[in-house]
């Protein structure tokens, strides 16, 4: 069956090349388009979410283009874009915003309405727009053609998003150290370039003081319609889009003597250049090493020539990841982690690297150079096999089919994201149909000579860059890092060295099952609710199914039972953290993972066997004719695990090795606190230390999974997609009826006694901890005893949607105090119902005395007063249209079975209904509910 698909898709392929010899050509369902004034549109007609679309505007504009007295200034032109246009002169959040217009047709701010700022791009986007209302449509594009050249750029307006960009630079460099020492890195890395000074952030000083008139400049000169891409995508009217672009940006100028767009080089290097650092913040020592190749250049990106190569590049780097993650299987480990990759170098599509990345043990680090270069250079000398060649070209095309099945629901961003690619990179934009059709080309023609040569060429020890990131202590020790020069003579000594050919890579038998189970029996089989069907298994596992087309060739699977590690006490709690990853990785019967893997050659699958807090089960996705061996791999995994000392040993060495510098990051030191202040003292939640690494108990993590799984009676077992009804129930007999169950077992599963529960009362906990970035970093966390319920979980919803938008605009653009306040609300059903909303921000310490109160104020205030109707609406027009999306997909259908069977919640019925009767009542007394008792637990970090 499948080499007919593949014939067919070659005979497409061939009346496709007849027009056209080198150059792929574009999705012929897309309209592209230039006007006179160099704009271009790209406009595609999708129904997959009826009556939405996408609205995109890209600039081939980024920060790479700004002088020194300009540096950030392409992003905070990106922000500017929300603070008032020719049409929507408010700032962000005020009555004639952007943000306003969007927000009351449920196009929220940050997940539908949004931008980025890039080197060499800036994108914007309302996203999911509502376009079946009157009106829509024309506003969204008036909003793209106000950012495209009408900004306003007020001095008041920059002067208040000062304070947020210097906010979100805070954040960028108080998250990871690994961020300012990537800016460390760059005048080194790309020394006698443009690009040693480029990232989007920019310079804070530049952004705390530059004049008013720097930003208009920058604006004027780099945002015109030579430069810019329209992107329509979605259920539209395609003529009617293009007739409103071309009437509307069509009178758009070029200003005279418009500067040309320059895209900067990245010079060659003989010797190799190394940059290393250390930083007291950083936990990990962690190598990157670029081989430097030039790019494709930009008018060659689009050809088969390009693509082939591309293709080529992809197998290599496949097989080559397959070989370095061999590494993890050691029992003394000599590397944290290894991978590859082939693409950009570093931060720029200009120039092209192949990128091996080694996470070092920082006590022998020439011992993890030495192990990753071996297997690089066993490659580069000596090739690969045909069976890893035909396994990787078998893996490529399973993924490739899959995007095929889906062509018909494939999402309007995911279309708009290549059309950005096109306009902004020059990468072909061609349809699925073609795009695998030239692939099962080179899957044919491809040998393996082709890809060693590849391998030969990416891989030349040529054109060398090293960037070493380090930690400052170690094992409670000062740490020195070996120095540029040490690493540079350590990867020179690996390249130089004699290695044997030791190719023996084979094809591997994909039988997972030789002997199969005795079969069980479907007891009973009934219609449950929202489509599904419910099977009674006789060994007491229930199956409920559900068939559907909206995702095609496509399985969600997820078994659970209440239970997991509650059952166990506090003693368990270091066994249970590892039990999870040291059973995936250690494989099923006779096969290791990475075994189990090469078996499934062909076949696209996930199996996670899993113990969480409150359950036990197995969860995964599958193409849908693969579901007979998602099944074997499951019932292998859950009837014998296989037991590897191996892999234990490894994961408890490269733990121990991070443990060694585990408080390095502040935010380590912020979560430990966290999490004591919300559970208490308990030992299960206690950070994992060396000294509690040696009760990790090898014999005790397969007792406790034996226990969890040599009875599965209780198993609740959802299957949701395109099942394939020949032979399910047929299948569900052979390897799930089939699992060891006692069906006379008691299937009342519910939590054992050791659940987590957020402490009652008030608990505030304010701390000091020196950081090279000075921030403040907060969690509030409010709790109360209310009933989990549809209604409650749904006012929970709204009411952190409206709290967010609230301080959105009290916090971050009235005061400039914050990049962002997150809100997150969250119910529970055991030990008892409950339910909490956690608010957390970072902020200047010199601020946060006037912004902490902010936050409690206006929750008190949503509490006496609640919501606006015009705030509330805002947020049901959201929650209809997102419903609206979420019905299209397997998972929505999921989590409400799942729930359904958990906790005898039903969240889609009358889902619709219950949002339209929402009150600003509901909201304010649910604030009541939640406010009244008074648990507030707040930890800070200065």
């Amino acid at each position: 069956m499948k080499q007919r698909r593949i014939f067919s898709l070659l005979m497409c392929l061939g009346s496709c090349i007849a027009v056209s010899a080198q150059t792929l050509p574009l999705d012929s369902c897309i309209r592209k388009g230039k006007l006179a004034n160099g704009l271009t549109y790209y406009i595609r007609h999708n129904d997959q979410t009826p009556g939405q679309a996408d609205f995109y505007i890209a600039q081939r504009v980024g920060s790479i283009l700004e002088q020194p007295e300009q540096r950030g200034l392409a992003h905070f032109l990106e922000h500017m874009a929300f603070n008032g246009t020719r049409n929507f002169p408010d700032g962000n959040g005020g009555e004639r915003s952007v943000r306003n217009w969007c927000e009351r047709n449920g196009i929220k701010f940050g997940a539908d309405l949004n931008a980025y700022t890039s080197i060499d791009q800036t994108v914007y986007n309302i996203s999911n727009a509502p376009v079946s209302k009157d009106g829509v449509t024309d506003t969204c594009l008036i909003i793209l053609h106000d950012w495209a050249g009408s900004l306003l750029l007020k001095d008041n307006e920059i002067d208040q998003e000062r304070g947020v960009i210097r906010e979100e630079w805070r954040t960028r460099r108080s998250r990871m150290a690994a961020q300012r020492m990537m800016e460390n890195a760059m005048p080194v890395i790309y020394a006698g370039s443009k690009y040693a000074d480029c990232l989007p952030m920019g310079n804070i000083q530049v952004v705390d003081t530059f004049h008013y008139d720097t930003l208009r400049d920058y604006y004027h000169k780099w945002y015109r319609p030579d430069l810019q891409g329209i992107i329509v995508v979605g259920d539209i009217n395609v003529d009617d889009i293009e007739a409103k672009i071309k009437n509307l940006f069509g009178a758009d100028t070029v200003p005279a003597n418009a500067p040309q767009r320059t895209y900067y080089s990245v010079p060659d290097n003989k010797e190799m250049i190394v940059y290393t650092q250390a930083d007291k913040e950083q936990p990990t020592l962690n190598l990157s090493l670029y081989m430097k190749h030039d790019a494709e250049p930009r008018e060659t990106r689009a050809t088969r020539e390009a693509f082939l190569g591309s293709y080529k590049s992809k197998l290599a780097m496949f097989i080559l990841r397959q070989r370095l993650a061999q590494l993890s299987h050691e029992a003394q480990p000599r590397v944290m982690s290894a991978s590859c990759r082939a693409g950009s170098y570093y931060v720029t599509t200009e120039k092209d690297a192949f990128a091996l990345n080694i996470g070092l043990m920082p006590n022998n680090p020439q011992a993890g150079i030495d192990a990753a270069i071996e297997i690089v250079e066993k490659a580069r000398r000596y090739g690969f096999t045909e069976a890893e060649l035909e396994h990787a070209k078998v893996q490529h095309t399973v993924n490739i089919e899959h995007r095929l099945d889906n062509k018909n629901k494939t999402r309007n961003a995911e279309y708009a994201k290549n059309m950005v690619s096109n306009f902004c990179s020059d990468e072909p934009c061609m349809n699925i149909e073609y795009e695998a059709a030239l692939e099962a080309e080179f899957s044919a023609t491809v040998t393996l000579d082709d890809i060693n040569q590849t391998m030969r060429e990416m891989v030349d020890n040529q054109n060398q860059v090293c960037i070493v990131f380090g930690p400052t202590q170690y094992d409670d020790k000062p740490y020195t890092m070996p120095s540029a020069n040490q690493f540079k003579a350590w990867i020179e000594h690996a390249q130089q060295q004699q290695y044997t050919n030791d190719n023996s890579a084979k094809q591997i038998d994909p039988t997972f099952m030789k002997k199969l189970p005795k079969k069980g029996k479907i007891l009973s089989k009934h219609v449950a609710a929202n489509g599904y069907t419910e099977y009674v298994l006789s060994n007491g596992i229930k199956v409920s199914a559900r068939q559907s087309d909206i995702e095609p060739n496509r399985l969600t699977i997820n078994m659970f039972r209440l239970g997991g590690r509650s059952l166990y006490p506090d003693s368990d709690a270091p066994t249970l953290q590892f039990l999870g990853s040291v059973v995936k990785e250690s494989g099923a019967a006779d096969f290791d993972f990475l075994t189990l893997e090469k078996k499934r050659r062909g076949k696209a699958l996930r199996v996670v066997p899993y113990i969480d807090a409150e359950e036990e089960g197995v969860k995964g996705v599958c193409v849908a004719s693969d579901f007979k061996t998602w099944l074997q791999i499951m019932y292998l995994y859950l009837t014998n695990p296989r037991k590897d000392k191996a892999i234990f040993q490894n994961m408890i060495a490269k733990q121990q090795s991070m443990l060694r510098n585990r408080n390095a990051s502040p935010n380590v030191t912020y979560n430990d606190s966290l999490r004591v202040a919300i559970y208490g003292q308990r030992k299960r939640t206690q950070p994992l230390t060396a000294d509690r690494l040696n009760e990790v108990d090898f014999d005790r993590i397969y007792q406790i999974y034996h226990e969890r799984f040599s009875n599965l009676a209780g198993m609740n077992l959802i299957v949701t997609g395109d099942i394939r009804e020949d032979d399910f129930e047929d299948l569900l007999c052979q390897y799930v009826a089939s699992l060891p169950g006692k069906k006379s077992t008691n299937l009342d599963c519910k939590p054992g006694p050791y659940i987590l529960d957020i402490q009652p009362g008030q608990v505030t906990k304010v701390f000091s901890k020196q950081k090279a970035t000075p921030s403040a970093q907060t969690n509030i966390v409010y709790s109360a005893p209310i009933a989990y319920t549809a209604d409650t979980d749904l006012k929970l919803d709204v009411l952190a949607q409206i709290m967010r938008s609230v301080y959105t605009e009290k916090v971050r653009e009235e005061k400039g105090g914050t990049y962002g306040v997150s809100v997150d609300g969250q119910f529970w059903k055991y030990p008892t119902d409950g339910c909490s909303m956690t608010i957390s921000f970072r902020c200047d310490p010199n601020k946060y005395d006037e912004l902490l109160p902010i936050i409690d104020q206006q929750l008190q205030l949503m509490a006496a007063e609640g919501p606006t109707e015009e705030q509330l609406e805002t947020i049901k027009e959201y929650e209809r249209k997102n419903y609206n999306r979420a019905i299209l997909t397997n998972g929505w259908w999921e989590y409400v079975r799942y729930h359904e069977l958990r906790e005898g919640i039903d969240f889609d019925k009358d889902y619709l209904k219950k949002v339209d009767s929402l009150t600003t009542n509901d909201i304010r007394n649910f604030c009541k509910l939640l406010t009244a008792p008074g648990n507030r637990i707040q930890v800070t970090m200065k």
